[in-house]
């Protein structure tokens, strides 16, 4: 499993509530996915509900992440064209329009 710590993300919210953060990454992706709680995103496991927000934008990821006794963010990842593909490809993940 992978530290968040390790990736060279971005925070764009801090803060932020699971429906604010949802709205936001809606807008500003071109699709937006929804992964189960657990669900590994460049080995980093993603908490929270049954359908977690994750945004592509070009080859860039947007998602939500909860750090415990920090909150919830939403943190950028820039140039991740095998894990976009993999989303694309997961069954287990879910799209809506």
């Amino acid at each position: 499993m992978t530290c968040i710590s390790d990736l060279p993300y971005e925070i764009v919210l801090s803060g932020v509530t699971p429906s604010e953060s949802e709205k936001y990454i809606k807008q500003n992706s071109d699709e937006t996915f929804y992964v189960p709680g657990g669900y590994k995103l460049l080995g980093v496991v993603l908490r929270g509900g049954h359908e977690i927000p994750v945004g592509v934008k070009d080859s860039d990821l947007l998602f939500q992440y909860v750090k415990p006794c920090s909150g919830l963010f939403v943190l950028r990842i820039r140039n991740e064209p095998d894990e976009v593909k993999r989303l694309r490809s997961d069954k287990t993940v879910k799209t809506k329009k």
